[in-house]
Formats: C-alpha cells, sequence, structure tokens
C-alpha cells in the first residue's frame, strides 16, 4: 500500500481492490513457480509496496527465468 500512500489514492476503493487483485495474482503466480514461502511473501511485499508496478516486475522476472530454462 506503500505507493498509494504516497499518491495520497489510499482512500480510493477502486484502487485498494486492484491492490488486492495484484497481491492475489502475486501469490498465485508464486504457487504455479513452486517458490518457498519466503520468496513468496518477498515478492508479495514487493507488489503491496508498488502495486501494478511490482507485479509487472514479477512477470517479467518469471518469464525471463522461464525463457532461460
Amino acid at each position: 500500500m506503500g505507493i498509494l500512500w504516497l499518491l495520497g489514492a489510499h482512500r480510493s476503493a477502486v484502487l485498494f481492490v486492484l491492490l488486492i487483485a495484484a497481491l492475489g495474482l502475486t501469490v498465485w503466480e508464486a504457487r504455479e513457480q513452486k517458490f518457498d514461502r519466503r520468496m513468496t511473501l518477498w515478492w508479495a511485499s514487493v507488489v503491496g509496496m508498488t502495486h501494478v508496478l511490482g507485479y509487472l516486475a514479477l512477470r517479467a522476472w518469471v518469464a525471463n527465468r522461464e525463457r532461460r530454462s
């Protein structure tokens, strides 16, 4: 919720719902990638602080990791 607080948008219900959706997608992606609990919590905290930008970083990191495998 960090970036929402900085932007003064922490009272917006729509942005809060989008944050919850991004966190849910982060946990879902972490389960699919079989991350351990520590890495899942790390990514969830990144997404919680940066909102959609953190989720996009996760997707880019996973895509790069899958491409190298």
